[in-house]
């Protein structure tokens, strides 16, 4: 999928924003002061998606005019979709409820899933950290030490997933469906519970973001798990996802794997005022260029340097949403039913 957009249009526009902001002036804080920020997670505490979450709504008060409070609330179920749907719904766009209800969320309201009542491209996009790069991870108890040992497997491999509709579940599917000896148990409703299940070996893979493993690296320092097939080229010696898939599953693929381009967003409701919106993009872009919050982006393995403002974000989900179709999103739908 092509972006459609620069390192230095961004740094261009951190630019624009910081002086627009400058020349609302007191007015700008005049908007936040004394009121109180909810922040929704579409996932359960303890997961990657909670963790990084809880660091931006710790960090982004903090650039943000008249330094209001912030309330974070989790709102987990169907991968994200309950809060995406509840923020849609039920949210005034005043700028006072903003969300990150994950990571594959707006994938499924492209394709308008069962029980999906909004359009992504409505929604007010703030801000994401960065792209990430999602990595399957296969317990080294099973023996198995690479793709090909996958391959060659004599047993079948579980792979523990969040929603059926979620890169967690539909990649492991894709490999079954050439021919890799793989079976998808669905149902976890948190990152942090399949790791669970990973780590006591009720599953013996998943294949999720690399940061899903932020509080949990113990499972990879002590050899528990072992990486063998990756989204983007980032680990040494690592296949590429892309290029075990046959090339006609590519539109498929960039549509199950957009997720990956947009890490995870920060939105706020559809039609969110102008005021709030342009106050929390350049809190958003102040923020992940300062040096505490940094330092704690890597704790919570958030991308650091690689931000996507919130105008780059809506016109990449543009693109997304532009690209897929009928018979794309007709192979996305099947693969999401598929047991």
């Amino acid at each position: 999928m092509r972006r459609g957009f620069s390192r230095r249009g961004v740094v261009a526009g951190i630019g624009v924003l910081a002086i627009s902001a400058a020349g609302r002036g007191v007015h700008a804080a005049d908007y936040y002061r004394g009121k109180t920020l909810t922040l929704i997670v579409g996932f359960a505490p303890g997961g990657g998606v909670d963790t990084q979450a809880r660091t931006i709504a710790r960090h982004l008060v903090r650039f943000i005019p008249g330094q209001p409070g912030m309330v974070v609330q989790n709102m987990e179920g169907a991968a994200g979709a309950l809060s995406a749907n509840y923020l849609n719904q039920r949210v005034a766009p005043d700028g006072l409820t903003i969300s990150t209800p994950g990571r594959s969320w707006f994938v499924e309201g492209i394709v308008r899933g069962p029980g999906i009542g909004f359009d992504p491209t409505k929604f007010t996009y703030i801000g994401s950290a960065g792209g990430s790069n999602s990595v399957a991870y296969v317990r080294a108890s099973t023996g198995i030490k690479s793709l090909d040992d996958l391959k060659a497997a004599r047993t079948t491999i579980t792979f523990g997933s969040l929603a059926a509709t979620t890169p967690t579940a539909m990649v492991p599917l894709l490999l079954a469906e050439v021919g890799m000896p793989v079976k998808v148990v669905l149902g976890y409703v948190s990152t942090a519970r399949v790791l669970v299940a990973l780590e006591q070996g009720e599953i013996d893979a998943v294949f999720t973001v690399s940061d899903s493993f932020a509080r949990r690296q113990d499972l990879i320092t002590k050899g528990l798990i072992v990486p063998i097939l990756q989204s983007k080229p980032e680990l040494p010696g690592l296949p590429l996802l892309r290029d075990v898939l046959p090339a006609r599953q590519g539109d498929l693929l960039t549509l199950v794997m957009g997720t990956d381009n947009f890490g995870l967003p920060l939105v706020g409701p559809p039609g969110m005022a102008a005021e709030p919106t342009a106050i929390l993009r350049s809190a958003f872009l102040a923020m992940v260029a300062d040096k505490d919050y940094q330092a704690d982006a890597v704790k919570a393995d958030l991308p650091v340097g690689a931000a996507l403002d919130g105008a780059t974000l809506a016109r990449m989900i543009d693109e997304l949403s532009g690209s897929a179709t009928p018979e794309t999103i007709a192979a996305y739908r099947r693969l999401a039913s598929a047991k």
